[in-house]
């Protein structure tokens, strides 16, 4: 004869039902954590300094952009740096403490949402017609957030490659390109903030593809 089989209790049934819950919670709060980065990306911080300083639009002069190295030919450099600090401070804040708010029990990975979501916020301004800058300020505030260490070796890359080269775009993409492998060696394996630094460097490069263009045609401006 077959053994009966023991009917499900309740117990059971919640049980069951619990990793359902999560992970519908999950899929939420990543939601959130998409909005939340895109919004406060977004904030064109470079483009309200310039309007209320000299009456123009960045996105007008120069090489189009709405970030720091754009602000900085419109204004100078004090406004520059300005704009950078905010800037970067769009990718560090979400990170830092949205991150763990979100998704507690996931906060790499919420961190991650953020960051790409906030350069996504920033290159495509919901606030001024889906214009903005390249995302280089908000993608490092938000590695900086993600993992410090990585990022002071990524900067290192950029300062050498600025003082070989001279040119600012292609530092910001080769700095972008090693952070994720930077972080990779510290991490040991490839975790959340691996993937997710690979994808801000894949980023990167779509936003400055027309620098390419620029630097193989020789129409690239230099730092110095």
């Amino acid at each position: 004869m077959k053994p009966k089989q023991k009917p499900c209790s309740r117990n059971s049934t919640k049980h069951a039902a619990k990793p359902s819950k999560s992970a519908a919670l999950n899929s939420v709060n990543s939601l959130f954590c998409l909005i939340a980065g895109y919004l406060i990306g977004g904030i064109p911080f470079g483009i309200l300094i310039t309007r209320l300083v000299k009456g123009i639009d960045p996105r007008t002069i120069g090489s189009g952009g709405t970030g720091a190295t754009n602000v900085s030919r419109a204004l100078g450099k004090k406004w520059g740096i300005i704009v950078l600090l905010l800037d970067a401070a769009k990718g560090y804040f979400p990170v830092v403490y949205l991150a763990p708010l979100l998704m507690p029990e996931h906060s790499a990975l919420g961190g991650m949402l953020l960051a790409v979501s906030a350069m996504a916020g920033h290159v495509w301004t919901p606030y001024a017609g889906f214009r903005g800058g390249k995302g280089v300020a908000t993608a490092a505030g938000a590695m900086g957030a993600i993992n410090p260490m990585s990022l002071f070796f990524a900067l290192g890359i950029w300062l050498i490659t600025v003082v070989i080269f001279r040119f600012v775009s292609l530092a910001s993409v080769m700095a972008a390109i090693a952070f994720p492998l930077i972080a990779w060696r510290i991490e040991g394996e490839l975790t959340p903030i691996v993937y997710g630094g690979a994808m801000i460097a894949l980023f990167l490069i779509y936003t400055h593809r027309h620098n390419f263009k620029r630097i193989f045609t020789g129409t690239e401006s230099k730092l110095f």
